[in-house]
């Protein structure tokens, strides 16, 4: 490119034909004179490059990409950069999927802001939610006018402070409200298909859920989340429901960030489910037993309400019957092999419920509460249709367990049934449709192959391996104790506390110890608490009491802060500089083989004569660790160490393959 060019591109002069050109080509932009480098704390890597062209092309082609990109390689603008070219070259539109809010911020507020300075044409992103993370003014304005039926008293202050925030939002985001109202109150003023649909609140501006689908109509890039997107995914073979959830599903092209986790979400949201909670909740709606309100006192019908509460008592009795028994057999999963009959009346109950109710609404004259109860009525047929299936095993080729929350027989129960492969149907929604799907993590290969990830997403595409940006070998150590006792042994624990606060110690704090057992880090909490005390240390746990976000806030602003965290702080969190200088693997991440997705999934593998261990938990625990120890080295400038306190990694013939999948750094064996 020409001096003149360069100069009139910088300065958002586009006349030049060889700088329009240059405008639509990423790599420009991350070349060491290119528009990036005018930015602050740019620095050329030539990775970051090498992805945005990969990128670009596949798009251009129409061709799937996976690409792993060590952190720091600067992956989100490499996307981001690839897709803008293609989207504004082509008139195309495109989604962004992310797995964590982390990096949803980052993306908005960081990356998506500096581009807005550096690109010379005008672009729009929008960030689209499940519509349920969204307040419908409709239905608010709905309970307002009822609230004296459908609310006890002692809720109208909470309703009251939901409207007056409604007023005030730019988004309608549930996430803004501290605290957050009800699930039970929080359902029944969200946005909802079928009630807050475009015929009656596309028009309406405070209507946000519907505001952000018509801006993501017509704006290049929309972020989503995997669960959303997986969610609605196979809704996609029904038009008329693609046209109400408003997902750009038809769209040109899907990035996947944070890839490493699509199959475990895919299955989740591509499954079915329900629970006592959902299905007790969904009654409330029309009779709360307790407040003696709800929908059905519109009705005047005396024959309803009698029947609402038999439903709600045969709820609460077929779940606290198998909370009990998952209590007595000290389970918190259990697997179902084989149909069995539901052990009452349920089904028949919610079946006479929805003949009575569609019946009683036919004529109804009170078209907003007609719209409540109908929206019930197809809800409580959905939830019916749930549990026949689940009980009866209906649908082929799938996983079906009950999960029991807490340990204790008031706890809420899942039925949970996912598919055992979810390879196959991912082809049959997104692979085989005429769009490019582009997957990139940090960690995706295993023994420096690709293969594992793509026999379990079931994509077979062109791959690109980057190398890292940073020197492993001067940045981190990691430490591995000589004499740590095997996890299974009954001195394990007591060793483990007496590691874990020597480490600490050693770098006086800014350290993240990783559990994958949450009764072993509530045993090094009760160990290890006091002492983190008297040294000054903050410590915070993920106990489920504090949310994610509020906890990796608090550890990054404390000094010498301590978190104990588990699965979800093994990945996807960013805590560059010196609030972090010391991740503590406490055991190998291996899965639970008694988890009832883990079983079936090996004894499918089995029957193919495949050993389950090395061709599905061995390789999951490998990419797992890879997260885990990625959390330490965020920048160029960040140094610090890793700590092993598993002996297997030492003991195990498996142990070189996780030492393997570790950056090249000095391993020091300590005593």
């Amino acid at each position: 490119m020409s001096i003149e060019a360069r100069n009139g591109f910088l300065n958002g002069r586009l006349e030049n034909s060889e700088a329009k050109e240059a405008s639509l080509d990423p790599t420009f932009y991350f070349s060491p004179s290119g528009p990036l480098a005018q930015a602050a704390h740019f620095e050329y890597r030539p990775q970051q490059k090498q992805m945005a062209e990969a990128i670009y092309k596949s798009l251009e082609k129409k061709k799937h990409l996976i690409v792993e990109a060590p952190t720091g390689t600067g992956k989100s603008l490499a996307y981001l950069l690839a897709a803008l070219c293609y989207c504004q070259k082509n008139a195309q539109r495109g989604v962004i999927s992310t797995h964590t809010l982390n990096l949803q911020d980052q993306l908005l507020h960081k990356d998506i802001p500096l581009l807005k300075k550096i690109f010379p044409k005008e672009f729009s992103v929008v960030l689209l939610k499940g519509r349920q993370n969204y307040i419908c003014p409709k239905r608010l304005e709905k309970v307002l006018k009822h609230a004296t039926d459908l609310f006890p008293s002692f809720e109208m202050t909470e309703i009251l402070r939901i409207y007056d925030w409604s007023l005030r939002t730019q988004t309608g985001d549930i996430e803004e409200l501290h605290p957050q109202p009800s699930f039970h109150l929080w359902s029944q003023i969200c946005s909802e298909p079928g009630i807050c649909h475009p015929r009656n609140c596309a028009t309406n501006p405070r209507c946000f859920y519907h505001l952000f689908r018509e801006q993501s109509a017509h704006s290049d890039l929309t972020i989503v989340n995997h669960a959303l997107y997986f969610s609605l995914l196979g809704r996609t073979t029904d038009p008329q429901l693609q046209k109400e959830e408003g997902l750009p599903f038809g769209e040109n092209f899907v990035i996947f960030d944070e890839a490493h986790t699509i199959e475990k979400i895919a299955s989740n949201q591509l499954g079915f489910s329900t629970s006592k909670f959902r299905l007790q909740n969904l009654l409330f709606r029309l009779f709360n037993p307790i407040t003696h309100k709800g929908l059905l006192l519109f009705l005047k019908d005396s024959n309803l309400i009698p029947m609402v509460h038999k439903a709600y008592e045969e709820v609460g009795s077929l779940f606290k019957s198998i909370a009990e028994t998952l209590v007595k057999l000290s389970l918190q999963e259990h697997r179902i092999l084989e149909p069995i009959p539901i052990p009452n009346a349920l089904p028949e109950t919610l079946n006479t419920i929805v003949e009575k109710l569609s019946c009683a609404v036919a004529n109804f004259p009170d078209k907003e509460i007609k719209e409540e109860i109908t929206n019930c009525i197809e809800k409580i047929t959905l939830e019916n249709n749930i549990i026949i299936n689940f009980f009866e095993m209906r649908i082929p080729d799938h996983v079906y367990w009950l999960e029991l929350e807490e340990p204790n027989p008031e706890s809420n129960v899942q039925l949970l049934a996912t598919p055992l492969d979810v390879g196959p149907l991912l082809q049959s929604f997104l692979y085989e449709k005429e769009l490019s799907v582009i997957m990139t993590s940090a960690t995706i290969k295993v023994a420096n192959s690709f293969s594992f990830f793509q026999n379990r997403v079931g994509l077979f595409s062109q791959t690109l391996s980057l190398e890292s940006p940073f020197d492993y070998g001067r940045q981190m150590k990691i430490l591995i104790p000589k004499d740590m006792p095997d996890p299974s042994s009954s001195s394990y624990e007591a060793a483990l506390a007496v590691w874990i606060e020597k480490l600490v110690k050693q770098t006086a704090g800014s350290a993240l110890v990783l559990f994958t057992n949450r009764k072993t880090l509530a045993s090094m909490v009760e160990a290890l608490s006091s002492k983190f005390a008297e040294l000054g240390f903050p410590l915070y746990v993920q106990d489920g009491k504090t949310s994610r976000h509020k906890l990796l806030k608090l550890f990054k602003e404390a000094k010498h802060s301590i978190l104990f965290g588990m699965d979800s702080f093994w990945q996807g969190i960013d805590v560059p500089g010196d609030a972090l200088k010391n991740v503590i693997i406490t055991k190998l991440p291996f899965s639970s083989p008694d988890h009832p997705q883990v079983q079936a999934k090996c004894e499918k593998l089995e029957k193919r004569g495949l050993n389950a261990f090395v061709h599905y938990s061995l390789p999951e625990a490998v990419l797992k660790f890879r997260q885990g120890i990625g959390r330490l080295i965020r920048s160029k400038e960040d140094k610090g160490i890793v700590a092993i306190l598993d002996s297997r990694i030492l003991s195990k013939s498996y142990g070189k393959i996780f030492l393997n999948s570790i950056p090249n750094t000095p391993i020091e064996i300590i005593e």
